[in-house]
């Protein structure tokens, strides 16, 4: 389910018929502070499908990170189904460095990055926050050099998922915090990819308004 369908049905069930939102459950949150970080590091894996793709002898190191952001998030309970989304603004880079086999050319580069956010989805009770999911973009750890990219994170679930209850959605403040390390094999290369995210929020009154923004903005 893709950024903009989760808006969509977020927006038909939070802004729909009066006797169809009287049976949901809505919250709006400003997100105060909110940082990230990813950092990538990697090398071919050696066999048959490094040698195809000619990057056995490559390795480097990919990081993404930005500090000091804010946002929006909006979540709907509509029955035994919970959807919520969250635009994160900051001034962010992604940065690599990979060197070619056999101590060839140093590959470097630097990308700007000023948008995030993250996707939830499941249950009132069970709610999944998925950071950089496989249907999403863009993709924060591409750049011009050789190496893994988002959606080969996404499948070697090699990122964190962190879990919410609506009884969290209640208080005032919420606070998604995760770190984690974990190694992953994802087509030709093989690497640990080292993952931190640290987002504060507090309630807002006025779900309608967010979600029309966060429409605005597809």
């Amino acid at each position: 389910m893709t950024r903009a369908v989760i808006i969509a049905l977020l927006c038909g069930l939070a802004l729909g018929a009066a006797p169809a939102a009287a049976k949901q459950r809505q919250y709006a949150f400003l997100v105060t502070n909110a940082s990230m970080s990813e950092v990538m590091t990697f090398q071919g894996d050696g066999g048959p499908a490094c040698a195809r793709a000619g990057v056995c002898g490559d390795s480097g190191t990919i990081t993404y990170s930005f500090g000091g952001g804010d946002g929006l998030a909006a979540f709907v309970m509509a029955g035994r189904r919970a959807l919520g989304i969250s635009d994160l603004f900051y001034d962010g880079l992604t940065s690599a460095t990979v060197q070619g086999p056999g101590g060839g050319p140093l590959c470097t580069d630097k990308v700007i990055r000023d948008f995030d956010g993250f996707l939830v989805e499941g249950t009132p009770t069970h709610m999944r926050v998925l950071f950089h999911p496989s249907f999403d973009r863009p993709n924060y750890l591409d750049t011009y050099c050789a190496g893994p990219g988002d959606d080969d994170m996404s499948h070697a679930q090699a990122l964190p998922v962190v879990t919410l209850s609506e009884r969290s959605l209640r208080r005032r403040s919420l606070h998604l915090q995760v770190s984690s390390a974990r190694p992953f094999h994802a087509g030709p290369f093989v690497g640990t990819l080292t993952f931190r995210a640290d987002i504060r929020m507090r309630r807002a009154r006025h779900l309608s308004s967010i979600l029309q923004f966060l429409a605005g903005d597809l």
